[in-house]
């Protein structure tokens, strides 16, 4: 049997090579997340519990600064 585009069936793990290059600018995108977040962290005085919420804002707050540029 001849495999048709309609036929095949990617696992989530099989992706597209385009997908697979556009990985190093997600990369920089979550290191700026991760600093933003120890910021908001070490503002807050280095209370731990919040990271799930520190690193939400930091996407909040990337999103907006990236939106104003």
């Amino acid at each position: 049997m001849i495999a048709t585009k309609s036929s095949i069936r990617l696992g989530p793990s099989a992706q597209p090579e385009s997908v697979i290059q556009d990985k190093a600018p997600i990369a920089l995108a979550d290191s700026a997340v991760q600093a933003r977040a120890y910021e908001l962290y070490e503002f807050r005085g280095r209370v731990d519990g919040c990271a799930e919420q520190d690193w939400y804002q930091a996407e909040t707050d990337l999103r907006a600064k990236s939106k104003q540029a």
